[in-house]
């Protein structure tokens, strides 16, 4: 088994990548999800056509019940704009203050990828040996999941 990630920490360096749509560019965030998730013997495929610098990400791994459905887990790397009003730390920090977790995309929806592709790579034995796993980790879904 591959060393566990921790959640939070791969949740902060999520919310480091600006992936605020539009424009987009998840690409980089595809791209880091990928590195990890390969070193944990997921086969990753990008999936381009958004335009410049936007990528979803299909991460699998197959398991060994010929047959069987493999679990599945989706979730998006893009977020919304920043909004008008002035943020009160660095939306792209992922500062943690009193317990909690600020910055663009720490509730919808990078802290939700990182969970499930933490619980992925520490369950890669049993999933392998199971069902296998896929996960769908999609640009473009702040704008009407294009």
């Amino acid at each position: 088994m591959t060393d566990l990630l921790d959640a939070v920490a791969l949740t902060q360096s999520l919310i480091a990548i600006d992936t605020v749509n539009p424009p987009g560019g998840e690409r980089r965030c595809s791209a880091h999800l990928a590195t990890i998730l390969e070193a944990a013997g997921f086969t990753c495929t990008f999936h381009d056509g958004l335009g410049p610098e936007r990528s979803s990400l299909v991460a699998t791994l197959p398991g060994a019940q010929g047959g069987a459905r493999a679990l599945g887990f989706t979730g998006h790397i893009d977020t919304v704009p920043l909004g008008a009003r002035p943020w009160s730390m660095d939306p792209f920090a992922g500062e943690i203050r009193d317990g909690r977790l600020y910055g663009r995309g720490s509730s919808d929806m990078k802290s939700g990828v990182a969970a499930f592709v933490v619980a992925a790579i520490a369950e890669a034995d049993r999933l392998r040996a199971g069902p296998g796993v896929v996960l769908v980790i999609t640009a473009g879904e702040e704008t009407g999941c294009e």
